[in-house]
Parts: structure tokens; sequence; C-alpha cells
């Protein structure tokens, strides 16, 4: 598992034109999240949770979305630049992404995330493979370079089809909080389309 984002966990599997692949696990933990029940007996048997994604990413402040993310020092371009990812760094307090167009909206369902206890590594074997749309509190500990948590609730097995068609080499803005409210401090994921692989079932 590679990112926390909205106090969960998300893991890229995969993104081509036909859907997209992920697991999810909750909560992380995160300082300013609310708090589960003490005891796992008395937790939900179940939590839902709303995903929605565009394409093209939303406007940030009406600036395009890679507004304030810099590669190597200089302006980030989203063009040929998917295998530098992990190198992409947002400027400290950006604005947090705008509110989908309706017309941009690819995915927008509820999904169920069953009670299910698992140990999640940090960073992981999705690492580099898109964008968090801003710095994002990290469950790494300060000074360390990875970090194991564990969430009460997880799936692997999420694989949404888009609703309306994406090809190869458009970017895809994921929000588990329908990038509502403006001044929100959880972090959406931008992933590139890529080609299919051996996962996609279509």
């Amino acid at each position: 598992m590679s990112v926390g984002l909205s106090d969960a966990a998300f893991e890229l599997s995969g993104a081509c034109v036909h859907s997209l692949r992920f697991a999810f696990g909750a909560p992380l933990g995160y300082p300013s999240g609310l708090r589960l029940a003490e005891s796992r007996e008395s937790l939900p048997p179940a939590l839902f949770r709303r995903i929605q994604a565009v394409s093209p990413p939303p406007t940030r402040a009406g600036e395009p979305w890679h507004q304030g993310m810099t590669l190597a020092g200089q302006p980030f371009q989203p063009q040929g630049a998917v295998d530098k990812l992990a190198e992409v760094i947002c400027d400290e307090g950006i604005p947090s992404l705008d509110a989908a167009a309706p017309g941009a909206v690819v995915l927008d369902e509820w999904f169920r995330v069953g009670q299910q206890q698992k140990d999640i590594d940090f960073p992981g074997r999705d690492h580099g493979r898109y964008l968090l749309s801003i710095s994002y509190w990290s469950p790494v500990p300060e000074g360390q370079a990875a970090t194991r948590k564990t969430v009460a609730y997880y799936d692997d097995t999420y694989e949404m089809t888009w609703t309306r068609p994406v090809k190869v080499g458009d970017w895809v803005a994921v929000s588990f909080d329908a990038f509502f409210p403006p001044e929100r401090d959880s972090a959406e994921v931008i992933v590139p389309i890529s080609e299919c692989d051996e996962i996609c079932r279509a």
C-alpha cells in the first residue's frame, strides 16, 4: 500500500481505458480524523465510502490542476512525465482541486469496505504510479523510510468501470470526498491512464 488520503489507504492496481482497479483500507489514524469504536467487537461490520473520478482533473483555484507542482525544481508538466511521478513535489499550501464539472465525471458511486484487519506497508508497490493533489499527512514517522499500519477495514478487489470513455494518456483525479468542501485537508489521487494489463478483464 502506497499512500494515505482522507484517513484511508489506497493502492492502485491498474487504470486503463476500461476501468480503475484498487485496494482500500481504513482508518489509518489520521490525527484529525474521527475515531471508531474502541473495541473490535463494537465496530460496525462495514464502512461505506463514495468514490468520484473526473477526467480531466478539476482546476485548482481556477488554474490548471498541476499548478503548484514541481519536478526537478521546474513547474511540472503532465505530458510525457509518467516515469518520474515519484519525484513530483506539491508546494506547501496550494489550494485543493476545485469541484468537479458534471460533464467531466467518469465514475461516481458508493462502495462497501468490509471489516477485515490488514497490515499495510508504506510505501507500497504502487509508489510512483500516480500523484497526490496536495502534500498530505504521511503515516511514515519522521526520520524513517517506511512503516506498517493496521487497518480494521480492507478490500483489494475493487474494479470499477468508467461511465464514459477515457483514453491512454488522459489523467483522472480520484476523490473519496467528492472534491468537497473547498477547504478540505484530504488529498485526491491523480492517475495517468495506461495500456490494459493482465488484470484488466475487458
